[in-house]
């Protein structure tokens, strides 16, 4: 089967498209390379001096390895940080180009594209996702599939055995995706229907079932009791979630082509009689929303949330341009003009949307360092801030700030670094407060010696509350 569109258009707009991510990679890179997971796994990576892989979640490794290899030619510290930042993008853009060009797949191309573009926001700041990495390697296997649906051959079964297994342990829930797509273009393409389509699911559930019952670790543990506790509180009444609310606010106000092409499909499968298409689309689109909020019935943060919510967009892309403009580069000139002229709209709309959401994430850093100028009057350089007196909306999860810190103010110098911890209380690190030789992260206390010299060298100081900067200059005041 022919999986080029008719029209130049689509590949011409997917290039520009990429090209756009990687400038907007490029301007926004410390929002990228410093916020959240991706600043505490750099910080990690340039100070244990090799690449980190967590959960057993190993593709998050590749993405890590420009980066590193700046790291090992003593690159300074912004160019490792903007080279992270890019990195996800070029992983990305190049799954793309093998789509369409050595695949000759421009409409799975297309599903990729729209993955990061279609109802994404805060993912593209919140970079450090091994979901989206698996399911960017997912599309490029059924790509494969389409290319060679015979399924004949070691040079076909050795790189789909390996993908499926990176697939399978990227993310428990990117199972998921490989069924809806198995199950769609079986229906698809009569050339998958035989034993080897069949042996396909078969490992991929195997590699699923290996990694649930033997490399599930504590945070993995952890979410399935959450999920557990919350399905026995909330069954059978799922519509008493809080976050079907949450969701719904969302979908209305920022991911809003989720619910127009679910709604879209639904006209043209009903049109064309296609009941078992429409049946996955509702199916999968509504089961794995619902199975996302019950396992976080509150769905605090946006951010975090859009993790999961942003892969549900394949359940309707997959439709779109596998069926639906395949159809429409049937109808008249005119009509298809005026569809490309709307399609156009829409993916600039995306992409100056994705452009704007740097803000809360701007802000973050700019509070941060804000609170770092206290750091003269308290003659330190370590810094603590007690959970109660930040701002909630501005600082969005409070454990990721003693990296974001210390990347920031590392930047202009190594002995310029300054570090920014918040907790509840600082009970833990009562002993630790004492010396003046630790850094403390939410998780544990690091020896200063720990700290690369290289990139991050602050003085010896000991930890001062932020608060404590107030009563200094009161008491200055006084005198």
């Amino acid at each position: 089967m022919n999986y080029r569109f008719k029209d130049s258009f689509f590949k011409k707009a997917g290039y520009t498209t990429w090209v756009v991510l990687l400038l907007l990679a490029l301007v926004f890179w410390k929002e990228r390379a410093f916020f959240m997971d991706a600043g505490f796994q750099l910080f990690n990576l340039v100070n244990e001096g090799h690449i980190q892989v967590y959960h057993y979640r190993f593709i998050t490794a590749v993405p890590q390895v420009l980066p590193w290899l700046l790291l090992k030619l003593h690159a300074p510290l912004w160019m490792l940080g903007l080279s992270y930042s890019l990195a996800y993008i070029l992983f990305y853009a190049t799954a793309w180009w093998l789509l369409v060009e050595r695949l000759k797949n421009e409409r799975m191309g297309w599903v990729l594209t729209a993955l990061f573009t279609f109802i994404a926001l805060d993912s593209f700041y919140h970079i450090q996702s091994e979901f989206y990495l698996g399911l960017t390697l997912l599309l490029l296997l059924f790509g494969m599939v389409l290319h060679w649906p015979e399924l004949r051959g070691w040079k076909f079964w050795m790189p789909v055995a390996g993908l499926l297994i990176t697939i399978g342990f990227s993310h428990k829930l990117a199972v998921i995706f490989f069924l809806f797509l198995w199950l769609f273009f079986a229906k698809s393409n009569p050339a998958l229907r035989h034993r080897r389509y069949l042996l396909l699911l078969g490992l991929m559930l195997l590699v699923a079932f290996v990694k649930s019952h033997w490399f599930t670790n504590w945070y993995e543990a952890a979410k399935q009791v959450d999920f557990q506790t919350n399905w026995q509180a909330y069954f059978p009444r799922f519509d008493r979630l809080p976050s079907n609310q949450v969701l719904l606010s969302r979908l209305l106000r920022h991911y809003y082509l989720l619910p127009v092409l679910v709604l879209l499909c639904t006209w043209f499968y009903a049109k064309q009689r296609a009941f078992f298409k429409l049946a996955l689309v509702w199916a999968f689109t509504v089961g794995y929303l619902l199975l996302y909020n019950i396992s976080d019935p509150q769905s605090a943060y946006r951010f975090y949330s859009e993790v999961s919510y942003l892969p549900a967009i394949l359940f309707v892309a997959v439709p779109l341009f596998f069926d639906i403009i395949p159809a429409w580069e049937q109808s008249s000139r005119a009509f298809i003009s005026f569809g490309k002229t709307i399609f156009a709209a829409v993916v600039g709309i995306r992409l100056v949307t994705i452009a704007l959401g740097h803000q809360p994430f701007t802000r973050q850093q700019h509070w941060t360092l804000r609170q770092l100028g206290n750091a003269p009057h308290l003659h330190t350089n370590r810094l603590l801030l007690p959970s109660s007196s930040v701002p909630q909306d501005t600082v969005i999860m409070e454990w990721g700030i003693p990296f974001t810190a210390m990347h920031l103010t590392a930047l202009q110098s190594p002995d310029s670094a300054k570090t920014l911890l918040i907790l509840p209380d600082f009970e833990r690190y009562k002993s630790e407060m004492q010396s003046d030789t630790f850094f403390l992260s939410p998780f544990k206390a690091f020896p200063q010696s720990w700290l690369n010299k290289e990139y991050y060298r602050p003085a010896p100081a000991r930890y001062r509350r932020v608060d404590e900067e107030k009563g200094m200059r009161d008491e200055e005041v006084r005198n």
